[in-house]
């Protein structure tokens, strides 16, 4: 029963993500929302599950809405950080569940990650723009301020990715709390 849950659980997951990322575009909301639910998967179920989750969600988006293969590894990261920070949370404080601090940590630290890897790839490999209107109109807006387009690329990736993973962890710690005693 448990696999089960883990298996229905991800799909939902990835599927909140792709929804997330679609919607945002089709809005130009200035947020990312693709991995506003691979948090939970990592703390609930672990590494794995929250990768496949990552790699799932950005490969809908690869396929349904035209994103780079790229930024994959953006999406792996964020598992892999969270996982770290809820890791050594439990290893400080192993009779206790995880709190609300170790979820805002591996949101900073996945945004701050995102926003480098992201920024770079963006920088580099599409000349600056993500091909999200959403995330190109906010680095624009920065550029009408102040003429330094790596400045400008880079602010608003750190930006948008931190707002992003914050959301991202809120939810996630809501869905968590929710859900930790009945899978632990």
């Amino acid at each position: 029963m448990r696999k089960f849950f883990i298996f229905l659980y991800t799909m939902i997951c990835i599927s909140v993500n792709y929804l997330g990322a679609k919607g945002a575009a089709s809005a130009y909301f200035p947020l990312y929302l693709d991995s506003i639910m691979t948090i939970s998967v990592v703390a609930l179920f672990g590494l794995i599950p929250g990768i496949i989750c990552a790699v799932s969600t950005n490969m809908l988006m690869v396929f349904f809405m035209g994103s780079s293969p790229l930024y994959t590894i953006c999406h792996v990261t964020t598992a892999v950080i969270a996982w770290l920070s809820f890791m050594h949370f439990k290893n400080r404080n192993p009779d206790k569940e995880l709190s609300i601090d170790s979820f805002l940590w591996a949101g900073f630290f996945a945004a701050i990650s995102n926003a480098i890897l992201g920024n770079i790839i963006t920088d580099k490999v599409y000349g600056a723009l993500t091909g999200l209107p959403q995330a190109d109109t906010v680095a624009q807006a920065f550029y009408t301020a102040v003429h330094n387009r790596i400045f400008c690329i880079y602010t608003s990736g750190f930006i948008q990715n931190l707002t992003d993973k914050m959301l991202s962890t809120v939810i996630s710690f809501i869905l968590y709390k929710k859900l930790e005693k009945k899978f632990p």
